[in-house]
């Protein structure tokens, strides 16, 4: 959340010379940051669009906008934040790993598999939570298929 990963955006003043057209990876249209790479390109924001259909939230497509609305509630513990939380880190993760893949090892994948991908990682750490019983809490390992 306090924009460290090395987007082009952040490497451009270092004149990389290996690749001097800098263009982001799922679009071709511009330079990736953190702004881009993870809202406002069409690959990640349709990977974001079905996460946050899937835990029912509105989608904020704005790198700080969502960090102000995380941080607040990011040290509560009720499953719906746990989810959200993890979904967040999932999401972000995979797609800079899809970014690096597709950088360096000239391998995509689509927004479907990407997703799954997320899915079946949040999915194994919420088998890992023990969550107290509650209505909410049946919900979710039913909606996650937890078993």
């Amino acid at each position: 959340m306090g924009e460290r990963l090395k987007t082009q955006d952040k490497l451009k003043p270092w004149e990389i010379r290996a690749n001097p057209v800098l263009m982001c990876v799922f679009c071709n249209q511009c330079m990736d940051s953190h702004e881009h790479m993870f809202f406002k390109c069409s690959y990640p924001s349709l990977v974001w669009h079905r996460m946050c259909a899937l835990i029912q939230l509105d989608m904020v497509d704005d790198w700080k906008l969502c960090r102000d609305v995380l941080i607040p509630v990011a040290n509560r513990n009720s499953s719906t934040v746990v989810v959200a939380k993890l979904c967040y880190a999932a999401t972000v993760y995979f797609i800079w790993q899809e970014r690096n893949n597709r950088v360096f090892k000239r391998k995509a994948k689509s927004v479907e598999q990407l997703f799954e991908m997320i899915i079946s990682n949040v999915r194994l750490k919420l088998m890992s939570i023990l969550f107290k019983d509650s209505a909410r809490v049946h919900q979710l390992k039913v909606d996650w298929q937890l078993g």
